[in-house]
Order: structure tokens, then C-alpha cells, then sequence
């Protein structure tokens, strides 16, 4: 069997685990992959909601809520793709 060198937060990670998971991902290798990208997106999503500001006009918000939007389809596309 082969030894691996992993992070700490790896190592932690690659404890919670379960035998399901790691079957899942045997089955479908695109899935990390793919759940990197959307993590990305929720990140850029919940810095955009942050950014709003607390007395907003109606016209940045709806502005900023369509940009939120546009980053969800990427994100769902590449996912989809």
C-alpha cells in the first residue's frame, strides 16, 4: 500500500469521512472537482451579500442581486456541464 503526505487539515478532513463518501467519489471523480467551483461561488456569493450595503437604494440592490444571480448559473452551468 502507498503512503501519503497530507496537510493537517487534510489529515482532519480525510477523518470525517465515511466509507460512503469515499465510495461516491470513487464512482464520480468529477465530483470534487466540481464541489471546488461551487465553493468558490458561494464564497463570492456571501462576499456580495456582505458588501450590500445597510441603506441601499432599490437600484443597487437589484443590481447586486443580479450579479448574485449571474454567479449561482455559472456555477450551477459548470456543474451541470
Amino acid at each position: 500500500m502507498k503512503t501519503l503526505k497530507v496537510s493537517r487539515g487534510q489529515h482532519q478532513v480525510l477523518q470525517t469521512l465515511t466509507r460512503k463518501d469515499f465510495s461516491a467519489l470513487r464512482k464520480h471523480p468529477r465530483l470534487l472537482s466540481e464541489s471546488k467551483q461551487l465553493l468558490r461561488a458561494f464564497k463570492n456569493i456571501i462576499k456580495n451579500i456582505e458588501d450590500i450595503p445597510e441603506h441601499a437604494s432599490r437600484r443597487k440592490r437589484k443590481t447586486k442581486y443580479k450579479r448574485i444571480v449571474t454567479i449561482c448559473r455559472k456555477a450551477i452551468d459548470l456543474f451541470e456541464a
